[in-house]
């Protein structure tokens, strides 16, 4: 695991966004996972510009989004709402070669279907990846582990900040489980901010430990976390590359 960490989130975003960039000049129809979530803005955007100066090739991209909330479609909270608001054609990916878990039908015959999309891809070559302030990866949350595609409960704490109505609630999403993550060929992480200091030092620094998802990734042999200095506040800093 190579940590790196910077002053702040816009300097997170561009390191990452070197990252993706390097990638994809070396395989340009690389299978890429898709992440949501307030600290990809700053990476979204900062690809989409370097898409606008011509500096950026994503057409030949396969994308999976990571996970999708379970609400009516079009909803606004819901990720594919987040991805063509964010993402997509924005930084060129192109969305007929970009799949997000579907919200109709019968959502455990969806997480078998979006496994096999991923299988019959030959599996994630590049997983950008948040990470929640209880570990969580994707929606892979504290508890037992799943491989595989499957459901869950959003806590009522992470729920609160989209826009549903109690009668929405409890909030499922469809998530992609460990597996694919841990046989991705690369990954790639991104963290901001206080809140997810103490489930970095689980990352880094812990045994793995289902209490702490994001632990069950810490032995992936090609693993990149770039962090801001905050979210750093809590690590033992020796070897870390500043």
């Amino acid at each position: 695991m190579q940590v790196t960490i910077r002053n702040d989130p816009t300097a997170v975003a561009r390191l990452a966004a070197d990252s993706i960039a390097r990638a994809v000049a070396a395989q340009p129809n690389l299978t890429l996972g898709l992440p949501t979530g307030q600290t990809m803005v700053s990476l979204y955007a900062e690809l989409s510009s370097r898409h606008q100066n011509g500096e950026l090739d994503l057409s030949r991209v396969r994308g999976f989004n990571l996970d999708e909330l379970l609400l009516p479609p079009g909803h606004p909270s819901s990720f594919r709402q987040f991805m063509q608001e964010h993402a997509w054609e924005h930084t060129g990916l192109d969305p007929e070669r970009c799949d997000i878990p579907r919200t109709k039908g019968d959502p455990i015959a969806e997480c078998r279907r979006y496994d096999k999309l991923i299988e019959v891809a030959g599996g994630l070559d590049f997983a950008i990846l948040g990470i929640g302030a209880d570990g969580h990866v994707a929606y892979n949350l504290p508890g037992p582990i799943h491989e595989s595609t499957h459901i869950v409960d959003v806590p009522r704490v992470v729920a609160k900040f989209f826009e549903i109505s109690e009668d929405q609630l409890p909030l499922r999403a469809i998530t992609i489980g460990l597996g694919p993550l841990r046989s991705a060929k690369s990954l790639l992480m991104l963290a901001t901010g206080e809140a997810k200091a103490a489930a970095l030092v689980a990352l880094i620094e812990g045994p793995q430990d289902t209490r702490w998802p994001c632990s069950l990734l810490n032995e992936h042999s090609r693993f990149d976390v770039v962090i801001d200095a905050a979210a750093a506040s809590l690590l033992h800093r020796n070897g870390l590359s500043v």
